[in-house]
């Protein structure tokens, strides 16, 4: 693996210098490198299972601050490079409109589809 995630640290030095246009997403993936200089190579956002997954300022500043996004809340996955259509899009389930406690889960072919991908993802083209 020739790069690393990075997750916020409350008052890092570190973390300052990896702030994009809106804000500091929840992963930020970096040149494997142990400097303040290092590549940035994208991001990941993660919402919660219930939270809409339309695109938002959030994201569309992500995508001008590190090119390559990938957001999710869990059950989809949306896959972004410095544009506001996904490149790729999976989904795993969703909420049960009728038991907000439950999930309705897609085949299990999915979550195949969807490893696959992450292990072919590459951050830096």
């Amino acid at each position: 693996m020739d790069f690393i995630v990075f997750h916020k640290l409350a008052d890092s030095k570190l973390s300052k210098n990896l702030e994009g246009e809106a804000g500091f997403p929840d992963f930020v993936v970096l040149e494997r490198k142990k400097s303040r200089d290092a590549a940035k190579y994208g991001c990941i956002e993660a919402k919660r299972p219930y939270d809409n997954m339309e695109i938002t300022e959030q994201i569309e500043g992500h995508l001008n601050s590190y090119g390559k996004v990938i957001y999710t809340n869990g059950l989809i996955w949306k896959f972004y490079k410095v544009k506001e259509k996904p490149v790729k899009e999976f989904c795993l389930g969703c909420i049960d409109p009728h038991n907000q406690d439950s999930v309705i889960w897609e085949p299990v072919d999915n979550w195949y589809k969807l490893m696959s991908f992450l292990e072919d993802w590459n951050w830096k083209s």
